[in-house]
């Protein structure tokens, strides 16, 4: 059973195409204004489960994380451009890509669009035809359960390595995998 809803799970979780997460996502009334538009709040909800989900995809699932290190992120900014509305019943995907990670901080960029293909979303055939109708930039923060600022989780920053993206040059991070600086003095 549990192989089953994994199978299942990972259609639910999008997938990765090179370093860009793919997530799908179909507007419901419940998402809409009196006039069938996607209510703007509602955007930063699909961006925030795509990003929860590209975290699952690469192996390190969100609530896994807090629970095992004690570090969560934080958004920190948010720059948004709407450039086009979704309505109700599109079908539209929410592509994600962590362009960097230093130190307590994590940059994505997401883009959320309505593919031009009959509201069908094959995986990673995103194609100069689909309408952008929203554009995020953000800068996410690592923060203990007391709101300081902590160190990426190494767990987390090895996934991130996997895709390519590192964080500065010569910087250290732990082994322990609990957000600390690697020059942090231990507590054994």
């Amino acid at each position: 059973m549990s192989e089953a809803l994994n199978t299942l799970g990972g259609h639910l979780s999008g997938h990765m195409v090179g370093d860009v997460h793919h997530f799908p996502v179909r507007v419901y009334y419940e998402d809409t204004d009196a006039g069938g538009i996607v209510y703007h709040a509602n955007y930063l909800r699909y961006a925030e489960r795509a990003r929860t989900e590209m975290l699952r995809v690469l192996g390190v699932p969100h609530a896994e994380q807090v629970a095992t290190t004690g570090v969560a992120f934080a958004v920190r900014r948010c720059m948004m451009d709407f450039l086009a509305p979704a309505r109700l019943e599109d079908t539209l995907l929410v592509r994600s890509r962590i362009t960097s990670v230093t130190g307590a901080t994590v940059l994505a960029e997401q883009t959320i669009y309505r593919p031009q293909s009959g509201g069908i979303v094959p995986p990673g055939q995103a194609t100069e035809d689909d309408q952008v109708l929203v554009r995020l930039t953000l800068k996410l923060a690592c923060i203990n359960a007391q709101g300081r600022a902590v160190r990426v989780p190494t767990p987390m920053a090895r996934a991130f390595a996997r895709l390519g993206i590192g964080g500065a040059e010569g910087e250290k991070i732990n082994s322990k995998g609990d957000g600390a600086s690697a020059d942090a003095p231990s507590e054994e």
